[in-house]
This record gives structure tokens, C-alpha cells and sequence, in this order.
């Protein structure tokens, strides 16, 4: 489940380097697989390159100002090294950003801060705080003909004509090689409680989301999963500060007195479980079943698992983002049929499905992003043909059917 077997790997140390080896790479029109330290190679589709240019060495931070909320860093530092810087002050990254270690069978500790921004994945904490393009300040990098660019700044703005930031952030690194990123931190809260209660339906369960939602109660995360017992089971986090927290748990106390059975996970228990569901370790994914994502509207979530499911194209799933998202493992016996299946059943639903983890040959035939418009998949192509006119970033990695 990675790229085209490589033969060599570069690793530049600045981004004059990364200027010269693309600068190269144009003039003779050959193509190079981009990413960090590699720990999410499976994300996306299979790229044909015999070279790979690894840009995990470009991992000094270069500046951090908690007065104003912002850090510049090398897109090669490692997300856990630039959490432990933030945590120093009290401060986090908001869109709680995945490793998928779990999933591809790499080592979350390298994974990188470029890694995040390039796949622009974000966590649970997104109903809350926002995604990881909205947190991206500022970027610098080099385009496919070798040439330097920055874009953004230090603070947030409007802007007149292409946001640059904001289009590279989710790119996969097909526009550019990014070198360093600026991005908006937060203060991390002070407290935080996870109420864990019994599920009902799912359309049981997604209004009562919607009625959570409705209320100002510091809600980073609204989830449904299956636990080791094989239960359903909802979970509620509450962040903010110590009272504020507390307050809000007495209105959810209130609200979910009917349902029983709850249990409360303070702080760390919180935390722990948390990353838990950050990377998708619920799903208990083996290595023979293919892992979907799929984006759709909360109100037609219930609806399309339960087809789905009927169908045989949903193993096992959990629910995140308050219904807004499900993510499901599919048997890979008949992975090209069910495939298939399961994207009609996505887009008759107005869902967006995406293969998180599939064979090569599965991502190669079928595409790893969900299908798009004609005008949209020309507009895409026009854009990267203005950042890489002679395709050699990357290659066919979101390459999606129109």
C-alpha cells in the first residue's frame, strides 16, 4: 500500500536545496514522490517515480511567539515535537491533527507538521475549533519549476485573488514542496471531562447530537463507536475552563439523564481516549480490510449506514464529528465490486467518500478521493499545471474520475 517501488531518496537540508533538486528534476521532466518522513504514503493514490525527495530533514522550528499565538516551523518537525513545545506555554494545535500511524504501519513519532498541512486531516476537536486550513498562517515553498515562494504572513487577513496557504494546505504536495509553514495556535483549555454514555439508533443518537450542539457547551467531540465489550456507546467532551466545564457538565447531566449507565473520564482518561479516536483505533482495522472516510451531512448519516451495512460494504464503523463523518473498514475480498458500490451508495447520498488504506492496484483503479465534476477536475488541472507545469510533484496522487 505505497508508492511505486523507489530508488532513490534525497533529503534536503534547506530550501535552497529543495530549489536546485526541482530546478533539476523540471529541466528534464522527472517525476518525484514528495512527503515528509513518509508515515502516510498510503494516503492518496500511487504515485510512478523512481525518486523520492524526503523533506523530513527541513525540521527546525524557527519561531514561536505565544504573546500573538503563532509558530513557524520547518515542515520536517514532527508534530509530537511542536506539541511538546506548545504544551511548554499552555498552548496547542486546535484541529488535532492525525498521525494514521496505526493504519499504515509507521511510526507516529516521525510523523511531520508539513505531513498535517499537506493532507489538511484533522481530528475530532474540528466541530469545535475548526479545521486545519484555518489555522494556516503563512507558507513557504518551491514550485515545480524550482522557483522560491512565500505566501501569508504572521497574522490572519483577507485576501484578494489565490490564497496560497490555504490552496497548497490539502494539496498532498502536488502544487509544491512546502518548506516551512506558519500557523495560528490556541491556548490549550484547562479542563476537560469525557461523559461516556450508552447509544441508542443512530437517528436516536445523531439528534441528540444536533440538541448538544445547539447549546454553548465547549463541545470538542461528539462520537460514536463500538468498545472492547461490543457495545455502542456515545462519547461527550467537554473543554474549557475548571468552571466552566463543571457548569456545562450539570446542563449535559441534565440532558442525558434518561439514557443511564454514564461514566465520566476526567483530564488524562480523557486525553487518552481521545487519541484513541483520533487515530481510528476503534475501527480495529486488520490488515486485509480496506479503511474508508466518508463526509456526508448528519442528517442522511443514519440512512446510508444502515444501506450500506445491508449491502455488505460496511464491516465495522464509528461515527465522529457529531454524525458528520464516518469511518468504516471493508472486507477486502472483493475489493474492486464493493468498491465501487460503496462510492455510488456515497454519491447518491451527496456523501464524499475517500480511501484512507486500499491495495495499490484498488487506489490506482478506482482513486483514492471520491469523483468530482468535469469543470471542477479541468479547474484542478489548470492549477496545477500554473504551480507544475511539467508534472513532476507528485504525479497522479489526487488524480480523481470526473
Amino acid at each position: 500500500m505505497t508508492d511505486i517501488q523507489t530508488t532513490a531518496s534525497m533529503r534536503p537540508a534547506t530550501t535552497q536545496d529543495v530549489a536546485d533538486i526541482l530546478m533539476d528534476a523540471a529541466s528534464r521532466g522527472e517525476p518525484l514522490v514528495v512527503r515528509g518522513n513518509g508515515t502516510r504514503a498510503g494516503l492518496g493514490n500511487p504515485v510512478a517515480a523512481t525518486r523520492v525527495l524526503e523533506l523530513g530533514g527541513l525540521d527546525q522550528i524557527d519561531f514561536y511567539d505565544p504573546d500573538d499565538l503563532v509558530i513557524r516551523a520547518g515542515v520536517g518537525a514532527t508534530l509530537d515535537e511542536v506539541e511538546q513545545v506548545l504544551a511548554q506555554k499552555g498552548q496547542y494545535l486546535p484541529f488535532e491533527p492525525p498521525r494514521y500511524a496505526g493504519l499504515y504501519g509507521t511510526s507516529g513519532a516521525r510523523s511531520t507538521l508539513g505531513g498535517a498541512v499537506s493532507t489538511a486531516l484533522s481530528g475530532p476537536r474540528r466541530i469545535l475549533t475548526g479545521a486545519a486550513r484555518d489555522f494556516v498562517l503563512g507558507v513557504e515553498g518551491v514550485n515545480g519549476q524550482g522557483d522560491v515562494f512565500k505566501a501569508g504572513g504572521r497574522t490572519m487577513k483577507n485576501v484578494t485573488g489565490y490564497d496560497i496557504s490555504k490552496l497548497v494546505t490539502g494539496a498532498n504536495g502536488t502544487l509544491a514542496a512546502l518548506t516551512t509553514v506558519t500557523l495560528k495556535v490556541l491556548p490549550a483549555p484547562r479542563a476537560e471531562v469525557t461523559l461516556v454514555l450508552p447509544a441508542a439508533t443512530l437517528e436516536e443518537d445523531v439528534a441528540l447530537f444536533a440538541r448538544m450542539r445547539a447549546l454553548p457547551l465547549g463541545l470538542g467531540g461528539l462520537a460514536r463507536r463500538v468498545n472492547a465489550a461490543g457495545l455502542c456507546e456515545l462519547l461527550v467532551r467537554v473543554e474549557g475552563t475548571v468552571p466552566g466545564v463543571a457548569g456545562n457538565q450539570q446542563v449535559l447531566n441534565g440532558m442525558l439523564a434518561t439514557r443511564g449507565g454514564m461514566e465520566v473520564l476526567e483530564q488524562e482518561q480523557s486525553r487518552a481516549l481521545w487519541a484513541g479516536v483520533r487515530e481510528l483505533e476503534c475501527l480495529n482495522a486488520r490488515p486485509d480490510e480496506l479503511v474508508w472516510r466518508v463526509n456526508l451531512l448528519a442528517t442522511t448519516m443514519p440512512a446510508f449506514v444502515e444501506q450500506a451495512r445491508s449491502a455488505g460494504c460496511i464491516n465495522r464503523f464509528f461515527v465522529d464529528w457529531a454524525g458528520g463523518v464516518v469511518f468504516s473498514t471493508m472486507r477486502g475480498v472483493q475489493p474492486e465490486v464493493d468498491t465501487l458500490r460503496y462510492r455510488k451508495m456515497a454519491e447518491k447520498a451527496g456523501a464524499r467518500a475517500t480511501l484512507l488504506r486500499a491495495p495499490d492496484a484498488v487506489r490506482a483503479q478506482f482513486g483514492a478521493f471520491p469523483p468530482v465534476s468535469a469543470g471542477i477536475a479541468a479547474l484542478a488541472a489548470r492549477t496545477r499545471t500554473a504551480f507544475d507545469p511539467a508534472g513532476i510533484l507528485n504525479p497522479g496522487r489526487m488524480t480523481v474520475q470526473a
